[in-house]
């Protein structure tokens, strides 16, 4: 059962000293409760086909009925198919928004490198390029999702599409750009605008979905970012197939009228009144990076992304000496968006139902250095020789290795806002989408800027090994945070621990079931 969002608790919850007695041990387990609940955001409830259960022992325990389980399966197996028609075109247009917009971003990976040095680009300031979209949409992420209620998430969804069609056609203009430094600058220029329209609309797509299934948040949530994810990996691919088919300005041509059709369809379907309260703005980002936990995520979330930075700029230049074509190389940037794709909802059931939420986000990083170690290979493998073979193989681990550094990140951020009492309201799923995509793209600017001076300077293996270290890193600081933690439980006096409700990430799991209190905050 999931803790979602409402008006009120529902009337048929009931503390369990009612039917206990009025003893007194029950009777503060009580108010404990309402006091967590009254301090935590005022929308959050607990599910009608559940009740709240105390005892001496645990603040709270929220149980299912006996036949909640095969309820929950029907639910799930129904929620599209329930769905009315305006509901199924919002989550439609806003999950394909979010692919084609992502995809156009990344197609420039497979062939732009090449055809800028041709324009008298270096490879650093191709890094800078492909960098300063991630630096624009890190810092103004967070200004669009602190005003969307004020501005208007649907005004912001279709002029974000819309610019970023604009510049996108634009871009594919920059053919006939004369080489030198007005290449440069309009390729700047126009980077600009489109991770500004991009910042626009993604981060009011969530708004617009969240606002129109308050009972299902998370599940739709995690439905955009698969498709933000995969039209990032896929659009390498696409990219050189269309430069194959007709030179560079076809991929920015095609992909441009994509964005401007799908703003069209968007200003057409997308209902003209969203259901969005205002909220006080109370909560704040710098409060959120309080938490140890959210930090330390963060930090992984930054590191990771570092790595699809460095990829995305170095990638192509490091497979030119095996002479492929553009459509191969996109090809070989798609093996991680394929394999991610695929992986992507296993890792989210076994971080929301199984409950190794930290297991996956240590295994994940550690597995993804070793893949940088191999896709050089690293100096420090001298029985390794660079083959294509090898980058395949450690493309291919990276792939399915990926999504559990990033997946389970957003159930752990969600995690150290509950800790912090800022609640599950929409104001607090804005601010965690908004911190997710900002230090995500921070990352994304650091990698492409940093990896193409290691590549001039170092040469793609040692860089490829720098890359490796840095995943390494962040998979022994979450390992280190996490033995932390369970120490300072360990050394915490028992009434303490009594007396700290907590809703961790394994509040989802086991059929509708969440539990509150020492025994669910466990890790």
């Amino acid at each position: 059962m999931t803790v979602e969002g409402h008006q009120h608790r529902p009337h048929n919850s009931a503390l369990s000293n009612k039917h206990n007695g009025d003893s007194q041990d029950n009777k503060e387990a009580a108010l404990l409760i309402d006091d967590d609940y009254s301090r935590s955001s005022d929308t959050t409830s607990v599910s009608a086909n559940g009740h709240i259960l105390g005892n001496s022992n645990t603040a709270a325990v929220v149980v299912a009925n006996d036949n909640d389980g095969g309820h929950t399966e029907g639910a799930e197996a129904s929620w599209f198919r329930g769905m009315s028609a305006e509901k199924r075109w919002t989550l439609c247009l806003t999950a394909f928004g979010n692919f084609a917009a992502c995809t156009c971003f990344s197609l420039i990976a497979p062939f732009f490198p090449n055809e800028a040095a041709l324009k008298g680009m270096s490879q650093t300031v191709v890094g800078v390029v492909f960098s300063c979209f991630e630096l624009v949409f890190f810092l103004s992420a967070p200004i669009f999702g602190t005003f969307v209620t004020q501005l208007g998430p649907r005004f912001l969804f279709l002029s974000g599409l819309f610019s970023a069609g604009i510049c996108c056609l634009l871009f594919g203009l920059l053919e006939w750009c004369p080489a030198g430094a007005v290449f440069t600058v309009l390729c700047f220029l126009l980077r600009t605008f489109l991770a500004l329209g991009a910042a626009s609309f993604i981060t009011s797509s969530f708004a617009i979905v969240a606002s129109h299934f308050p009972n299902q948040v998370a599940t739709v949530f995690g439905t955009l970012e698969i498709f933000t994810g995969v039209g990032w990996m896929m659009g390498p691919l696409i990219g050189g197939v269309l430069f194959e088919a007709g030179g560079f300005s076809l991929p920015f041509f095609v992909l441009g009228g994509l964005l401007l059709l799908c703003s069209a369809f968007a200003a057409i379907f997308l209902p003209l009144r969203v259901d969005i309260h205002k909220g006080n703005n109370s909560v704040s980002m710098i409060r959120l990076l309080a938490s140890p936990l959210v930090f330390i995520c963060c930090f992984s979330i930054v590191c990771c992304s570092y790595s699809f930075g460095f990829l995305d700029a170095t990638l192509s230049t490091h497979v030119n000496q095996f002479q492929l074509r553009a459509t191969l190389v996109g090809l070989i940037f798609t093996l991680v968006a394929a394999l991610y794709a695929v992986t992507s909802p296993m890792f989210g059931w076994l971080s929301d139902k199984k409950g190794i939420t930290y297991p996956l986000i240590i295994g994940g990083n550690l597995a993804t250095g070793v893949a940088f170690l191999l896709i050089g290979p690293s100096p420090l493998l001298p029985f390794l020789h660079t083959e294509l073979w090898l980058v395949i193989v450690s493309l291919v681990l990276m792939g399915l290795t990926v999504g559990g550094t990033v997946i389970p990140t957003l159930t752990c951020i969600m995690q150290g806002a509950r800790e912090l009492k800022l609640g599950d309201g929409l104001e607090i799923f804005g601010i965690v989408s908004g911190l997710f995509n900002s230090v995500f793209h921070m990352g994304a600017f650091i990698g492409p800027t940093m990896g193409s001076a290691l590549l001039e300077s170092l040469g793609y293996e040692w860089s490829a090994t720098i890359t490796a270290g840095c995943m390494f890193l962040a998979g022994i600081a979450v390992l280190l945070y996490l033995a932390a933690r369970r120490c300072c439980k360990c050394a915490r006096p028992p009434e303490e621990v009594e007396k700290a409700p907590l809703v961790s990430s394994s509040s989802r799991s086991e059929a509708g079931r969440a539990t509150y209190g020492a025994q669910s905050s466990q890790l």
